[in-house]
């Protein structure tokens, strides 16, 4: 098999048929016996396997697939590039004033089109895109074999959509999630829900996330890490902090092997 990444044009039903680039990356030795494998939903899929044009660095995804693939840890990836304009929103199901304030002075979209939109691009993933991958490629479909991850709001947004869609997902990577977006409306949501499905979480923060106040960023974590250990117990949480590390793809891909080894434990 020689392309091991297949690039798709999609359009979402779930928001105005807006175009997505899909990226669905495979394990080696896909379609040799007809195996079938888990799948893991990633955000910002522009920047796994390609360097991002802002820090020269990618997810290396594939390098670590390739090197859990000798323990027969292998799996799909499904890269969804993130909308230019519209990525903040796509990725949270609440806005902080502190966001809102920031979009309106960005002047890159209207007012009025600044609002959450998580639910309708859940709505995409579950719905949609799920649909596509397990009918054109050899998936494990059920909840136990799903996966779904991101990094800063890319985070944010697989915290939500795991938990609102736990009947769909069984595992939730959040890598330096940027709960500033979101703080007060996720832990409010955590706070009511309703955990009817066994969930695993894995969540992470660099030490120099973001300079001096660096520090708000690791009590953030705690306090997430603090209810969702009252929610799902300490068995099903790995939390790491990656000492020195920035809010970047190099540091995300130095701890995603960490990640991607929690997925496959009973």
């Amino acid at each position: 098999m020689e392309n091991r990444v297949v690039i798709k044009e999609i359009k979402i039903d779930s928001l105005n048929e807006r175009k997505r680039k899909i990226r669905i990356i495979l394990p080696l030795g896909y379609g040799e016996n007809g195996k079938r494998y888990p799948v893991m939903y990633m955000h910002d899929g522009q920047n796994l396997v390609d360097k991002s044009y802002y820090s020269g660095s990618s997810w290396e995804v594939m390098r670590t697939m390739d090197v859990f693939h000798e323990k027969g840890y292998d799996m799909i990836i499904v890269g969804i590039d993130c909308d230019d304009t519209k990525r903040m929103l796509e990725y949270s199901a609440f806005l902080s004033p502190r966001l809102n304030r920031i979009m309106i002075k960005a002047g890159q979209l209207p007012a009025d089109e600044i609002r959450p939109e998580a639910d309708m691009y859940g709505d995409f993933i579950v719905h949609q895109l799920k649909t596509l991958i397990d009918k054109e490629y050899l998936t494990l479909p059920d909840r136990k074999n799903t996966f779904i991850a991101g990094s800063s709001c890319g985070g944010n947004i697989s915290i939500y959509l795991g938990i609102k869609h736990q009947d769909v997902f069984s595992v939730i990577g959040a890598f330096s999630p940027a709960y500033w977006c979101v703080r007060k409306g996720i832990n409010d949501y955590l706070n009511i829900i309703e955990m009817k499905f066994p969930i695993r979480v894995y969540h992470d923060m660099g030490t120099k996330e973001s300079g001096l106040s660096s520090y708000l960023n690791l009590q953030h974590q705690r306090e997430f890490h603090k209810l969702i250990l009252s929610k799902i117990g300490s068995e099903n949480v790995m939390m790491k902090v990656g000492k020195g590390a920035l809010h970047n793809e190099f540091a995300w891909a130095e701890r995603y092997p960490d990640f991607y080894e929690y997925c496959f434990q009973k």
